[in-house]
């Protein structure tokens, strides 16, 4: 409770931008007059209503609070289908109106429904003007870049405001031409998975993303001032080592700022 109240009800002037990190690959992202929520995964539905009874897909930790307990939201912006970024529970205790942005083939796979005069389908590459914000879906491959309808599946977000450029990756892996797509902006804060795949979780019906050293050899070719691992230490059989993700940066690319984010934190711009 404590989280939510300082999110809604904490003072800004107009030139200030607060990102609170909301456990997975969940972000608020908060200015003096705009709420944007990216990826929220507030509730338990993997173990519960799924039922899959699988300790090791259990929360580590429980949610920061509640979706019911929000009550200045403008936007909603999901990554793509899976429930730990599109959570259908999540979304419909949502009691305040906002705007929904996601890809169609997303939209379609998901369990969530709402008014669709409320919701932007994201075409990669195209510009959404939601101001303050200017938002630019780019292509994102989990594993594969289109659906079986020939859809993009999954999407990666970069938000500019005023002069700084934000990135989200969401899920996903390295493609080809992905670096020479990102290689034209600038980032200021780069939100990207660490957690990695295996044939073990691939058995188990777990989709893995981009490990650690491959984030690192695509970020050394990339202009980013700031990396932030995400989607490491929320289900127990899905983590990667945050602790050695820094240090193997340190290592490789000494001159690269990382910072890490718990639960909770928050970065202010």
């Amino acid at each position: 409770m404590e989280l939510i109240r300082q999110i809604e009800h904490r003072p800004m002037n107009d030139d200030q931008l607060s990102i609170y990190f909301i456990g997975q690959s969940g972000y608020v992202i908060k200015t003096k007059d705009c709420t944007l929520y990216i990826d929220p995964y507030l509730s338990d539905y993997i173990e519960n209503p799924i039922g899959l009874n699988d300790p090791y897909m259990m929360r580590n930790y429980p949610p920061p609070f509640l979706p019911s307990e929000i009550q200045k939201l403008d936007a909603v912006i999901c990554t793509h289908a899976h429930v730990d970024h599109m959570d259908p529970w999540t979304l419909n205790q949502i009691r305040q109106n906002f705007c929904f942005y996601v890809s169609d083939g997303a939209y379609e796979k998901s369990a969530f429904q709402l008014d669709l005069s409320k919701i932007t389908f994201l075409v990669p590459q195209e510009t959404y003007e939601f101001p303050p914000f200017t938002i630019m879906p780019i292509p994102a491959a989990h594993y594969e870049l289109i659906d079986e309808k020939g859809r993009p599946d999954c999407l990666s977000i970069l938000i500019q405001w005023k002069e700084k450029t934000l990135f989200f990756w969401g899920d996903g892996i390295v493609y080809d031409g992905q670096i020479d797509l990102l290689s034209q902006f600038k980032f200021n804060y780069f939100f990207a998975p660490i957690n990695g795949r295996d044939p073990n979780r691939e058995e188990r019906g777990i989709i893995g993303n981009i490990n650690g050293d491959e984030l690192i050899a695509l970020c050394s070719n990339l202009s980013i001032e700031y990396i932030i691992p995400n989607h490491y230490d929320m289900f127990k059989n899905n983590t990667g080592s945050v602790a050695s993700f820094q240090r193997e940066l340190k290592q490789r690319n000494p001159n690269q700022s990382i910072v890490i984010m718990k639960c909770g934190d928050k970065i202010e711009l």
